[in-house]
Protein backbone atom coordinates (compact mmCIF):
# COMPACT_ATOMS: atom_id res chain seq x y z
CA UNK A 1 0.00 0.00 0.00
CA UNK A 2 1.55 3.29 -1.12
CA UNK A 3 1.55 6.30 1.18
CA UNK A 4 2.18 8.58 -1.78
CA UNK A 5 0.28 8.88 -5.03
CA UNK A 6 1.66 7.17 -8.11
CA UNK A 7 1.16 8.05 -11.76
CA UNK A 8 -1.92 5.80 -11.84
CA UNK A 9 -3.31 5.68 -8.29
CA UNK A 10 -3.93 7.63 -5.11
CA UNK A 11 -1.91 6.76 -2.03
CA UNK A 12 -3.45 6.12 1.36
CA UNK A 13 -2.75 9.65 2.65
CA UNK A 14 -4.57 11.31 -0.27
CA UNK A 15 -7.49 8.92 0.06
CA UNK A 16 -7.78 9.42 3.82
CA UNK A 17 -7.61 13.21 3.50
CA UNK A 18 -10.19 13.13 0.69
CA UNK A 19 -12.76 11.01 2.53
CA UNK A 20 -12.26 12.55 5.97
CA UNK A 21 -12.74 16.01 4.50
CA UNK A 22 -15.69 14.92 2.34
CA UNK A 23 -17.64 13.41 5.23
CA UNK A 24 -16.63 16.14 7.68
CA UNK A 25 -17.62 18.94 5.30
CA UNK A 26 -21.02 17.36 4.63
CA UNK A 27 -21.50 16.82 8.36
CA UNK A 28 -20.49 20.39 9.12
CA UNK A 29 -22.87 21.72 6.48
CA UNK A 30 -25.82 19.77 7.91
CA UNK A 31 -24.82 20.60 11.50
CA UNK A 32 -24.38 24.27 10.58
CA UNK A 33 -27.80 24.40 8.92
CA UNK A 34 -29.29 22.86 12.04
CA UNK A 35 -27.70 25.26 14.53
CA UNK A 36 -28.34 28.29 12.31
CA UNK A 37 -32.04 27.73 12.96
CA UNK A 38 -31.58 27.49 16.74
CA UNK A 39 -31.94 30.30 19.19
CA UNK A 40 -28.71 30.47 21.18
CA UNK A 41 -29.22 29.52 24.80
CA UNK A 42 -27.25 28.04 27.67
CA UNK A 43 -28.48 24.62 26.51
CA UNK A 44 -27.28 25.04 22.91
CA UNK A 45 -24.23 27.32 23.15
CA UNK A 46 -21.84 24.32 23.25
CA UNK A 47 -23.08 23.26 19.80
CA UNK A 48 -21.78 26.52 18.31
CA UNK A 49 -18.45 25.89 19.99
CA UNK A 50 -18.25 22.41 18.47
CA UNK A 51 -19.06 23.78 15.01
CA UNK A 52 -16.37 26.43 15.32
CA UNK A 53 -13.80 23.95 16.65
CA UNK A 54 -14.41 21.44 13.87
CA UNK A 55 -14.26 24.32 11.37
CA UNK A 56 -10.81 25.33 12.67
CA UNK A 57 -9.74 21.67 12.51
CA UNK A 58 -10.93 21.44 8.89
CA UNK A 59 -9.08 24.66 8.07
CA UNK A 60 -5.89 23.00 9.32
CA UNK A 61 -6.67 19.84 7.36
CA UNK A 62 -7.13 21.73 4.10
CA UNK A 63 -3.69 23.27 4.53
CA UNK A 64 -2.29 19.77 5.10
CA UNK A 65 -4.22 18.51 2.08
CA UNK A 66 -2.94 21.32 -0.17
CA UNK A 67 0.63 20.72 1.00
CA UNK A 68 0.26 16.98 0.39
CA UNK A 69 -1.07 17.65 -3.11
CA UNK A 70 2.17 19.54 -3.85
CA UNK A 71 4.36 16.86 -2.21
CA UNK A 72 2.52 13.93 -3.81
CA UNK A 73 1.08 14.91 -7.18
CA UNK A 74 -2.28 13.34 -8.05
CA UNK A 75 -2.47 10.67 -10.75
CA UNK A 76 -3.15 11.73 -14.31
CA UNK A 77 -6.73 11.75 -15.56
CA UNK A 78 -7.71 8.42 -17.02
CA UNK A 79 -8.51 8.49 -20.73
CA UNK A 80 -7.21 12.05 -20.96
CA UNK A 81 -6.94 11.90 -24.75
CA UNK A 82 -10.49 10.59 -25.22
CA UNK A 83 -12.11 13.02 -22.76
CA UNK A 84 -13.64 16.10 -24.40
CA UNK A 85 -11.65 19.24 -23.62
CA UNK A 86 -14.69 20.96 -22.09
CA UNK A 87 -15.03 18.13 -19.55
CA UNK A 88 -11.37 18.47 -18.63
CA UNK A 89 -11.79 22.23 -18.16
CA UNK A 90 -14.93 21.73 -16.05
CA UNK A 91 -13.25 19.05 -13.92
CA UNK A 92 -10.21 21.26 -13.31
CA UNK A 93 -12.40 24.28 -12.51
CA UNK A 94 -14.51 22.25 -10.05
CA UNK A 95 -11.40 20.84 -8.33
CA UNK A 96 -9.80 24.27 -7.95
CA UNK A 97 -13.12 25.72 -6.74
CA UNK A 98 -13.50 22.94 -4.17
CA UNK A 99 -10.06 23.67 -2.76
CA UNK A 100 -10.70 27.42 -2.68
CA UNK A 101 -14.06 26.91 -0.95
CA UNK A 102 -12.59 24.41 1.53
CA UNK A 103 -10.20 27.20 2.46
CA UNK A 104 -12.46 30.27 2.49
CA UNK A 105 -15.55 28.68 4.09
CA UNK A 106 -13.93 28.12 7.50
CA UNK A 107 -12.04 31.41 7.18
CA UNK A 108 -15.35 33.25 6.67
CA UNK A 109 -16.78 31.41 9.67
CA UNK A 110 -13.78 32.45 11.76
CA UNK A 111 -14.10 36.06 10.58
CA UNK A 112 -17.85 36.06 11.33
CA UNK A 113 -17.34 34.49 14.75
CA UNK A 114 -14.66 37.06 15.51
CA UNK A 115 -17.07 39.85 14.56
CA UNK A 116 -19.55 38.62 17.21
CA UNK A 117 -17.09 39.57 19.92
CA UNK A 118 -17.45 36.16 21.60
CA UNK A 119 -14.29 34.18 22.14
CA UNK A 120 -13.65 30.98 20.25
CA UNK A 121 -12.25 28.08 22.27
CA UNK A 122 -10.84 25.10 20.40
CA UNK A 123 -12.87 22.19 21.83
CA UNK A 124 -13.11 24.08 25.11
CA UNK A 125 -9.33 24.25 25.57
CA UNK A 126 -7.20 27.07 24.20
CA UNK A 127 -8.42 30.38 22.85
CA UNK A 128 -8.46 30.92 19.07
CA UNK A 129 -7.57 34.57 18.43
CA UNK A 130 -10.10 36.86 16.82
CA UNK A 131 -9.10 37.83 13.28
CA UNK A 132 -11.69 40.58 12.88
CA UNK A 133 -12.85 43.30 15.27
CA UNK A 134 -16.26 43.07 16.91
CA UNK A 135 -18.72 44.58 14.44
CA UNK A 136 -22.45 43.71 14.34
CA UNK A 137 -22.94 44.97 10.76
CA UNK A 138 -20.07 42.89 9.36
CA UNK A 139 -21.04 39.93 11.56
CA UNK A 140 -24.28 39.48 9.61
CA UNK A 141 -22.58 39.97 6.23
CA UNK A 142 -19.77 37.54 7.10
CA UNK A 143 -22.18 34.85 8.34
CA UNK A 144 -24.17 35.27 5.12
CA UNK A 145 -21.00 34.88 3.04
CA UNK A 146 -20.04 31.85 5.16
CA UNK A 147 -23.42 30.25 4.43
CA UNK A 148 -23.19 31.02 0.69
CA UNK A 149 -19.66 29.62 0.57
CA UNK A 150 -20.69 26.45 2.44
CA UNK A 151 -23.73 25.95 0.22
CA UNK A 152 -21.63 26.42 -2.92
CA UNK A 153 -19.05 23.97 -1.56
CA UNK A 154 -21.73 21.33 -1.01
CA UNK A 155 -23.28 21.98 -4.44
CA UNK A 156 -19.89 21.56 -6.14
CA UNK A 157 -19.20 18.43 -4.10
CA UNK A 158 -22.47 17.00 -5.44
CA UNK A 159 -21.34 17.84 -8.98
CA UNK A 160 -17.98 16.19 -8.20
CA UNK A 161 -19.74 13.08 -6.90
CA UNK A 162 -22.05 12.90 -9.92
CA UNK A 163 -19.06 13.21 -12.27
CA UNK A 164 -17.28 10.38 -10.43
CA UNK A 165 -20.41 8.20 -10.64
CA UNK A 166 -20.78 9.06 -14.36
CA UNK A 167 -17.19 8.04 -15.02
CA UNK A 168 -17.67 4.84 -13.00
CA UNK A 169 -21.03 3.64 -14.31
CA UNK A 170 -21.27 5.21 -17.79
CA UNK A 171 -17.65 5.61 -18.93
CA UNK A 172 -16.67 2.49 -16.92
CA UNK A 173 -13.21 3.82 -16.07
CA UNK A 174 -11.21 3.54 -12.84
CA UNK A 175 -11.54 7.15 -11.66
CA UNK A 176 -13.74 6.34 -8.66
CA UNK A 177 -12.01 3.05 -7.92
CA UNK A 178 -8.68 4.87 -7.59
CA UNK A 179 -10.08 6.97 -4.73
CA UNK A 180 -11.75 4.02 -2.99
CA UNK A 181 -9.49 1.00 -3.41
CA UNK A 182 -5.91 0.50 -2.46
CA UNK A 183 -3.64 0.00 -5.42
Amino acid sequence: MNLRNTATSYGIISRLLHWIMAFALWGMFLFGKNIADMKPSLDTIHLYGWHKSVGILLLGLIFIRMAWRVISLPPKLIEYNSTPKIQIIIAHTVHVSLYVLMLITPLLGWLASSATGFEIRFFGTFLIPAIFPEDAAFEELLFTLHEISATTLVALSILHLLAALYRHFIKKDDTLRRMINKS
